[in-house]
């Protein structure tokens, strides 16, 4: 079962455990950067800086690369779509739209739905109570 949820957990985000490294290895390096400022050691402060901009371009490239795996997927899916619809209409407007259009639109929507729902789920939650006063409580993310 373990195996699974790691699999489940990598194909979610396979390049997080990258992005995290780079991310800690470039606070350990601005950390030792302060520290040889404050004892006034140029050379080494140089010499930190440099590996911060290479540890830098490594995290930015494995934040693009993450960014690309997530993007792929809406692609194809857009792809498919429009093999059997390249456009549709609006009813009661009766304009025709892009597929890609609306399935962007229909995108933001669901984020914005999302983040909407949010602060209003945990507002009303807590409150309500079950039977036996038992609490109903959102164990998970999505």
């Amino acid at each position: 079962m373990k195996k699974v949820s790691k699999l489940v957990k990598f194909l979610k985000d396979p390049h997080a455990e990258k992005i995290s490294q780079h991310k800690g290895r470039y606070e350990e390096l601005d950390d030792l950067s302060n520290v040889a400022i404050e004892i006034g050691d140029a050379a080494a402060y140089k010499s930190l800086q440099s590996e911060m901009k290479e540890v830098f371009f490594d995290y930015l490239t494995a934040i693009v690369v993450d960014s690309i795996y997530k993007l792929v997927p809406h692609v194809l899916v857009i792809w498919l779509i429009s093999l059997k619809w390249p456009s549709i209409t609006v009813p009661m407007i009766n304009w025709k739209v892009n597929i890609l259009g609306a399935y962007l639109l229909m995108y933001i929507l669901i984020h914005i739905v999302q983040l909407l729902a949010k602060p209003i789920s945990s507002k009303l939650l807590p409150k309500l109570k079950l039977p036996g006063s038992i609490r109903l409580m959102k164990t998970s993310k999505i």
